[in-house]
């Protein structure tokens, strides 16, 4: 029998998720790396294209780039990439959860955890092409500051930001 209502969502809080950083050449990350660009293949065809290797390739990227594996009981769910500016200000570059992983509240506790795990605001910004982010964003940042934004490469986004002492709250 299922969990509905006050019930799921007081299990939903509790998610035993862990945050494990990596180094930027972890074969765990490199695999998950390999999924999260295979979903953006379908948004942006002609800009993410699979190799000769038949592997994706993540553009080059900051050394200043932190990777944080997210685990569920040891197994690895996704990830993300962080990097803090000199103001202070971390931002997500980027973050994925597999899809088998998602709608059960492994992102949301994923998320918490990252903001949770180094004081200070945060930032990520949102493609118009990606919806779904947006939402889970949205339900996750409560209480951010947002405002929409043009990309250096032209694109709008919407930008949210979470002060050093919000949280977001389930």
């Amino acid at each position: 029998m299922g969990l509905t209502g006050a019930g799921f969502r007081a299990r939903m809080e509790r998610m035993p998720v862990t945050l494990v950083p990596v180094a930027r050449d972890d074969a765990r990350l490199a695999r998950l790396m390999q999924l999260y660009l295979h979903e953006w293949s379908a948004i942006f065809p002609d800009r993410v294209r699979i190799g000769a290797d038949a592997l994706f390739t993540y553009p080059a990227a900051s050394p200043l780039l932190r990777a944080v594996l997210f685990l569920d009981d040891a197994a690895p769910f996704g990830f993300a990439l962080t990097e803090r500016d000199a103001q202070g200000t971390a931002h997500v570059e980027e973050f994925f959860v597999i899809l088998g992983a998602r709608r059960r509240g492994l992102g949301s506790a994923a998320a918490r955890a990252l903001f949770d795990g180094e004081q200070g605001p945060w930032t990520l910004t949102v493609r118009p092409e990606n919806p779904g982010a947006l939402a889970f964003w949205r339900r996750v940042m409560r209480g951010a500051h947002e405002r929409a934004e043009v990309g250096a490469d032209g694109v709008p986004r919407v930008r949210l930001t979470l002060g050093g002492i919000e949280r977001a709250q389930s």
